[in-house]
């Protein structure tokens, strides 16, 4: 997966570029859709997204042991109006908002909320390296996993354990933008646009963790830090309207993670991700 994604974002990249350089209209032919300078925009929209492999290590009561290579999914909600329509539930799926500022025509600074869900698969086949207490946790599962572990192949279950960040895996992030015309309409009132940025934020899971059958549903809390790119197609209609497609491509980094909530246990992993992602927004103000 890696390799594909890099070089998705390297092809944007270099698609961005040519298109400053080459195919952007002259600022005469630009009209209204490009005057944006001093203006805020607003959007929501939905997203899912892929993972790659990952380490995770956990320490708790009785247990200090990793998994590795474990293989996870996202969480999307199946399409319901009743759901996605209604204003009362829109944040049940797995979604995106985000503010932004037009610094000029086109660089922008933005904050955001991507919310994203990451469940381990169940029945997966997964390295086992550690401790696991054979008189604290019962040994009659799947594999018999408890007592010490080096590098074993193990069949991770709903029995042996569930792990996810559900409500959600989080990333709340600042981004710097650059904003490319591509086309623009003769009267200036429509046109595409590329975008490309470059984020960094906080990790905020919300992790739902059951060990052995017993389960500790946690609360938002700060779990490490993430950084990624983005780069996608705008298109905006009028003064104030536009839909959008995009993509990013990162890495969360969470030394903290709670596991039974307001004790010690604690899990660490970096989840290599990518994201895609759909959009509708609002301009906001009159522009300078």
């Amino acid at each position: 997966m890696r390799r594909s994604i890099l070089v998705l974002v390297v092809v944007l990249m270099g698609i961005n570029t040519f298109a400053q350089d080459s195919n952007a209209p002259s600022k005469s032919s630009w009209g209204g859709v490009n005057d944006r300078k001093g203006q805020w925009y607003a959007y929501w929209g939905y997203n899912r997204d892929y993972y790659g492999k990952s380490d995770i290590h956990f320490t708790g009561p009785g247990y200090d042991f990793k998994l590795i290579g474990a293989r996870a999914e996202d969480m999307n909600a199946e399409w319901d109006p009743k759901i996605y329509l209604n204003w009362k539930k829109m944040s049940i799926p797995q979604f995106n908002a985000r503010i932004g500022y037009h610094v000029t025509d086109r660089f922008i600074l933005s904050v955001g909320w991507d919310h994203m869900k990451y469940h381990l698969i169940n029945y997966q086949s997964v390295i086992l390296d550690g401790y696991i207490d054979p008189t604290k946790y019962n040994p009659n599962v799947l594999n018999n996993p408890t007592g010490y572990f080096n590098n074993a192949t193990i069949a991770y279950s709903p029995a042996f354990m569930d792990f996810h960040h559900s409500n959600g895996f989080n990333f709340v992030r600042v981004a710097a933008e650059y904003r490319t015309p591509l086309w623009v309409n003769k009267n200036g009132k429509g046109g595409l646009f590329m975008w490309s940025s470059a984020s960094t934020g906080i990790m905020l899971p919300w992790t739902d963790f059951t060990f052995y059958g017993e389960r500790w549903l946690n609360w938002l809390h700060v779990a490490g830090m993430g950084v990624s790119v983005s780069s996608g197609f705008r298109a905006e209609v009028g003064k104030h309207f536009f839909a959008q497609i995009g993509a990013q491509y990162g890495y969360a980094f969470m030394p903290n993670i709670i596991l039974q909530d307001g004790g010690k246990p604690r899990a660490k992993q970096t989840i290599e991700f990518f994201e895609r992602s759909w959009a509708i927004g609002t301009y906001i103000g009159r522009g300078k």
